[in-house]
């Protein structure tokens, strides 16, 4: 033992670094030859078709109050990917604001994978406008790697919905190279010219494919700027001060790119396509032709021993003179139960209501696809059942068909300050709000703790509250009471005794507003009176109203 730890000690400090140091690391796989198709623009060009926006609008696409992509014409008035949406609509008022729907553009750019399949198979999709595949197997098939990519080019033309004059083929080793050659307007880059393709690149452009943005601060600030800088630098000492991260990077900038491309299967979708002999916009008729189709499915449906939850019905209308293609209009409707045949015609029905009291032209096609699907195992009804009896479900779709789907409403709690921003009514037969629209569980500000209120009146009642004396009561601004109250009294309605009273409280919430419209605080009373009702009323500047009443 003892000559163990002497040879210990005869180590010397480099060498026990050394030591520790020791990092092996396993030689990069080759590269893979991929062929990328990529639509520019994409995102915009799929809003525009969903939304029946004209080509000449300047239009945004925002997420989370920034703006995500916008068009040539919106880029024309100074507007940029990154900036917040007011700042937009300040620099153009007139500017179209879409949210950012990025399943909506993925269902858009289906015919362009579809179309890319037909001419090569197992397609990779590696974003709405972006798909990928292996080019060797394209090459020997078609003869070469620029006779592959001009088929495909061809394919995905004919396909895009307004021709895609701009729609890029490029090939180069590896998807990442491909993508920034599509990018670049470079069709082939020959086999080993990815780092020379790189070299001249950010490197922010790599970091983030490589899943470390904040590793491009890094190598700024070491003087690193370019991919070809970082692709000099031993692959080593990257991998020791940024991890996997900076191996992946080092990787990619030396062109040692070989991802796993995914082929693309196409699902069994349960869906509906309704083709119209002749373009209309008869209600009843559409709904007819649709019986059928929503038979089938809906049996196709039970047969799967599946329950469906929740639907999308797209409506395809007649392009007008001088459109090569006309508006498309989609809507998700979901359920609380599930969604029969019957259910889902009366959801056609009411959609296509909706859209007849806006001018629209004649629809030509209409496609009906479950997007939420459960066991229906999970759905059978309990010892006393899980959903409202049969005569209850007959006696309410009956009046929505009477007076419209939306005149039936069901009543939810949502998240707010005030008691009226708490309640949501939705039609019957939706599903509630879910948890992230309800927002329950964030912290609310000036909210009344405890037992909420039964009644919450839609307006508050005016009203008055009287001291000993009979004057009026007030609260002045640092919450302090000019008397007792004693006397509540309502318009139209006998006066009461007040026998127990709790606050006042300041209600803060909102304070900027209130500076700038010169509003007067807000405070919140409870009052119990001689009949023993309770009452949640609001003071501001000597005026009393009656917010919601316990019972």
């Amino acid at each position: 033992m003892t000559a163990t730890r002497g040879n210990e000690r005869q180590r010397g400090p480099e060498q026990a670094r050394n030591h520790a140091q020791t990092i092996v690391v396993k030689p990069a796989p080759e590269p893979v030859r991929v062929m990328l198709v990529w639509c520019p623009h994409w995102p915009v060009l799929a809003a525009r078709m969903i939304h029946g926006v004209p080509a000449e609008a300047p239009m945004a696409l925002v997420a989370k109050g920034a703006v995500v992509a916008c068009s040539s014409t919106a880029r024309d008035e100074g507007i940029r990917p990154g900036d917040r949406l007011r700042q937009a609509q300040h620099r153009c008022p007139d500017l179209v604001v879409l949210q950012h729907d990025l399943d909506a553009e993925q269902r858009a750019f289906e015919p362009i994978l579809r179309a890319m399949a037909d001419v090569v198979p197992s397609v990779h999709l590696v974003r709405p406008g972006v798909a990928a595949v292996r080019a060797g197997g394209a090459a020997r098939f078609y003869g070469s790697e620029v006779r592959a990519a001009q088929e495909l080019q061809v394919a995905v033309r004919r396909a895009h919905p307004d021709g895609a004059p701009e729609v890029r083929v490029a090939v180069a080793d590896g998807l990442f190279a491909a993508e920034q050659a599509a990018y670049q307007g470079v069709a082939v880059v020959p086999p080993g010219g990815s780092p020379g393709l790189l070299a001249d690149l950010p490197v922010t452009v790599i970091a983030e494919a490589a899943g470390d943005p904040k590793m491009a601060n890094v190598l700024r600030r070491m003087g690193i700027r370019t991919i070809g800088a970082l692709a000099g630098l031993p692959r080593e000492q990257v991998l020791d001060r940024f991890g996997a991260a900076g191996l992946r990077a080092h990787q990619l900038a030396c062109g040692l790119d070989a991802p796993i491309l995914n082929p693309r299967t196409a699902p069994d979708e349960l869906a509906a396509r309704i083709v119209l002999d002749e373009p209309t916009d008869a209600i009843e008729v559409i709904v007819s032709e649709c019986g059928s189709a929503v038979e089938q499915l809906s049996a196709r449906i039970n047969d799967g021993s599946l329950v469906c939850t929740g639907i999308r019905i797209i409506t395809h209308h007649e392009p007008g003179p001088r459109e090569t293609a006309g508006e498309i209009h989609e809507r998700e409707w979901r359920h609380p139960w599930h969604l029969g045949s019957r259910e889902i015609l009366d959801r056609v029905q009411w959609q296509l209501t909706d859209l007849g009291k806006s001018k629209h032209r004649p629809i030509t096609l209409v496609e009906i696809a479950a997007t939420e699907l459960d066991a229906a195992v999970q759905h059978s009804q309990g010892l006393w059942g899980d959903r409202p009896d049969d005569h209850v479900l007959h006696t309410l779709t009956g009046l929505q068909h009477r007076l419209g789907y939306d005149a039936v409403l069901v009543g939810s709690v949502v998240g707010g300050r005030m008691l009226h921003e708490r309640q949501s009514f939705s039609p019957f037969g939706q599903a509630t709000p879910d948890r992230a629209v309800r927002r329950l569980e964030q912290p609310w500000p000036d909210t009344v703790p405890g037992p909420a209120p039964s009644v919450v009146f839609r307006e508050a009642q005016a009203m008055r509250v009287l001291t000993e004396r009979g004057t009026p009561l007030s609260i002045s601004d640092r919450g302090v009471l000019t008397g007792m109250p004693t006397t509540a009294e309502w318009p139209g309605r006998p006066s009461s005794r007040i026998t127990a009273w709790a606050g006042p409280w300041p209600v803060n919430g909102r304070w900027w507003r209130r500076a700038k419209t010169n509003q007067k605080p807000l405070h919140r009373f409870q009052l119990v009176d001689d009949q023993q009702r309770a009452w949640l009323v609001l003071h501001a500047a000597g005026e009393w109203w009656a917010e919601a009443r316990y019972d």
